[in-house]
């Protein structure tokens, strides 16, 4: 009797976590992937399991140029070059919902992962815009003296990183480190030309690939160098969902790289892509399928890769979307 009031206790404990875990079973979810086309002043929605185009948002006279996708607010946030705005879309309708003025030139831009605050970089005014997402206003201008390029917030919402281009080809670029909380600078570390950021939670490393040829490995702390890896073209990253790889964009080469993030070190060989000029890259919730925009005047290709347990990457579709692909995000939400 013991025996069978244990197995039934053992099932029920077991039954509550998997409800625990995936919630409602009778949910519905989408995976989507919205893409910034900055030259059809447009977002394409593509459904991440189909590997189709569902649906086109025009946003008139804009720029689109990044996407990002707040889990917390349900809420899409599209930086928009021309109009020197962030627009919020909500993704149940594709549709503008409210727009948020920010700095002049406005390129990359990153949520923290609580979904508290957006920093989007402004490299004409050579300035950072800080959004409270809670009121959708800005609450700080940080003032860079410098022209920023890439912005990345870690998942604590504590530190930003910025990477800044020195505008003179024999002088290195740099990586600038804030405090959320004070907005003060706390350190600067020169790396190579054109670099980008990714934060790795595991680990507390700031990863930098440098278009030049360079990925960096910097503690997170305070941009002490770690290590670095020598690769052609090194640009667009992103990781897999529990950090231990990262892949990374060879922009000039049409290649994509595959990182050991424990060790800075490369996984097998590149890849070939399909298309010239990959540019920026995201992964589904799984790790198991990877997206990638090809950007250029004319482009219009977003690709699509399996990608195994081990990160080897296999070309799969390629989609027509909007022109000059830019920034992208994957979501997965539940349809309301």
């Amino acid at each position: 009797m013991k025996k069978k009031f244990s197995i039934l206790l053992l099932s029920l404990l077991l039954s509550a976590l998997f409800i625990s875990c995936d919630g409602d079973e009778d949910a519905v979810y989408e995976e989507v992937v919205a893409v910034a086309n900055r030259e059809s002043s447009s977002v394409s929605f593509i459904n991440a399991d189909t590997n189709t185009v569902e649906h086109t948002l025009t946003i008139p006279n804009s720029q689109p140029m990044y996407v990002v996708y707040v889990k917390s607010k349900d809420k899409l946030y599209v930086g928009d070059r021309t109009g020197n705005k962030v627009h919020i879309i909500d993704p149940q309708t594709k549709t503008v919902e409210g727009s948020i003025d920010v700095g002049n030139g406005v390129f990359h831009m990153w949520a923290d992962g609580r979904g508290r605050r957006l920093w989007v970089n402004n490299d004409i005014d050579k300035t950072t815009s800080v959004i409270d997402l809670r009121t959708n206003t800005v609450i700080r201008t940080i003032q860079l003296g410098i022209k920023p390029h890439d912005v990345f917030v870690n998942k604590f919402g504590t530190r930003a990183y910025i990477s800044v281009l020195s505008g003179n080809a024999q002088v290195a670029d740099s990586i600038y480190m804030y405090s959320t909380r004070t907005y003060r600078k706390l350190a600067s570390r020169a790396v190579g030309k054109d670099p980008h950021v990714f934060h790795l939670t595991r680990g507390n490393a700031l990863y930098v690939p440098c278009q030049s040829g360079t990925i960096y490995k910097l503690n997170g702390w305070n941009l002490d160098e770690i290590s670095t890896l020598d690769l052609a073209g090194t640009h667009g990253v992103y990781s897999s969902p529990f950090q231990s790889k990262l892949y990374v964009a060879n922009i000039g080469g049409g290649e994509l790289y595959t990182i050991n993030a424990l060790n800075n070190t490369q996984i097998g060989t590149a890849v070939a892509t399909p298309e010239a000029i990959p540019h920026n890259i995201t992964v589904n919730k799984y790790g198991d399928k990877m997206f990638v925009t090809h950007s250029g005047g004319t482009a219009n290709k977003l690709s699509i890769y399996s990608v195994s347990h081990s990160g080897t990457i296999t070309p799969g579709a390629v989609v027509t979307i909007g022109t000059n692909p830019f920034g992208l995000a994957y979501y997965k939400r539940e349809v309301q």
